[in-house]
Parts: structure tokens; C-alpha cells; sequence
């Protein structure tokens, strides 16, 4: 009887983590507007799961739950998998972080105001400097987004406009950020992880207490 009245407290507390996960869980795919449509759906199916999880803890279903654990461990390892990628081929991001600002100035539409919000924000003009927009856009005009006193500004006066390059800007941001981000990526790919240690606990313990009743 005593083993019996541990494991309904012990199910108790996993089903209150598990539940507690299981909204932190479902509120983290946090991805912006412009995120693609792979990341996109990845999110709207851990939103669809995790919904789907919530009657599994209320209902105390332990095969359900075990499946619900294997799906944490695959996005577990998926992102275990894009942290290793990261790491392996950060100097090709470099540079495809370089090309990519390159193509968005040669590409540059003026209704279209991501790079100049960027610019902005960053306080930074072009790719390398602010000479990059005389040289690859197709209006060879510096933007408003590159002044450094939009209310007192002539482009044409190169002393007005920020005079560091978006893609220095951003590298020296994500050098000195480097452990921050190293940090906050650790987190994110152990806490479905955490998930399924918690899920597959609570599945054991209801099936332990179920053996417990029988015998």
C-alpha cells in the first residue's frame, strides 16, 4: 500500500512537469516573419504535438506518452544536429553571410524595407562600406536607412552616412556574442531532452502503479 501511495505522488509530480514542459514547450517556436517555410512547419508541428501531448499527460496513456518522448528525442537530435553543422562550417557561413548582403544590395527594391530596417538598427551601410551601394545597386544611390541624422541628411555627402560595412558590423556582434548564443543553442536542443526523460518517467511510473494495484 505504501509503494502504491508513493507512485501516485511520484505521477502527481511528473504530470505537473510534464504539463509545466509541455507550455514552455509549445510556446517556443519563436521565428519571425521572414523565417522559411522548412522552419515554419517544423514549429507548426511541434505546436500540433505538443497540443496532442496535453491529453496524453491528463489521460495517463503510457505507450502514448513513450511516442511522445521518442518525438522529443528526434528533435533533440536534430538540433544536436544543426549545432554540430554550425560549428563545423561556420567559415562557410561567413561567407554566405557575405554573399548574401552582397545579392540583397544588387536585388534592392525601395518598397521592400528589410535591409534598409537592418541598416538602420545595426547603424551600418552596405556590405564592406557605404561605396557598395554606388557599385551594385541598380539605383547607384546611397539609401536614407545609411544616414546617421535622417532629418539632416544628403547622401551625396559621404561624412552623413554610417561609415562601417553591415557585414562587419554582424560578424564582430556574433564573435562577441559567441558564448552567449553557444549558450542559449545548449539550452534549446537539452530541453526536449529534458521532455523526454520527464514523459518516459511518468509512463514507467503509471505502469508501476497499475503492477502495483494487480498485485
Amino acid at each position: 500500500m505504501g509503494n502504491q501511495f508513493n507512485n501516485v505522488a511520484v505521477i502527481a509530480c511528473l504530470k505537473t512537469l510534464l504539463f509545466v514542459f509541455n507550455i514552455v514547450f509549445w510556446l517556443s517556436p519563436e521565428f519571425s516573419g521572414t523565417a522559411p517555410l522548412v522552419i515554419i512547419g517544423i514549429a507548426s508541428l511541434i505546436v500540433l504535438i505538443s497540443s496532442i501531448a496535453f491529453s496524453c499527460i491528463i489521460k495517463g496513456q503510457p505507450v502514448l506518452l513513450y511516442i511522445y518522448g521518442g518525438f522529443l528525442v528526434c528533435i533533440f537530435m536534430m538540433d544536436a544536429g544543426v549545432g554540430a553543422s554550425a560549428i563545423c562550417y561556420r567559415d562557410t557561413f561567413a561567407r554566405g553571410l557575405h554573399d548574401g548582403l552582397t545579392k540583397t544590395i544588387i536585388s534592392y527594391n525601395p518598397q521592400k524595407a528589410n535591409f534598409d530596417f537592418a541598416q538602420s538598427a545595426l547603424q551600418c551601410c552596405g556590405v564592406s562600406n557605404y561605396t557598395d551601394w554606388m557599385r551594385l545597386s541598380p539605383q547607384r544611390v546611397i539609401p536614407i536607412s545609411c544616414c546617421l541624422d535622417k532629418t539632416r541628411c544628403v547622401t551625396a555627402n559621404y561624412s552623413d552616412v554610417f561609415q562601417r560595412g553591415c557585414y562587419e558590423v554582424l560578424t564582430e556582434y556574433l564573435t562577441n556574442n559567441l558564448n552567449i548564443l553557444f549558450g542559449m543553442a545548449i539550452g534549446t536542443a537539452l530541453l526536449p531532452l529534458m521532455g523526454a526523460l520527464l514523459s518516459c518517467s511518468l509512463a514507467r511510473y503509471i505502469e508501476k502503479s497499475k503492477y502495483d494495484v494487480i498485485n
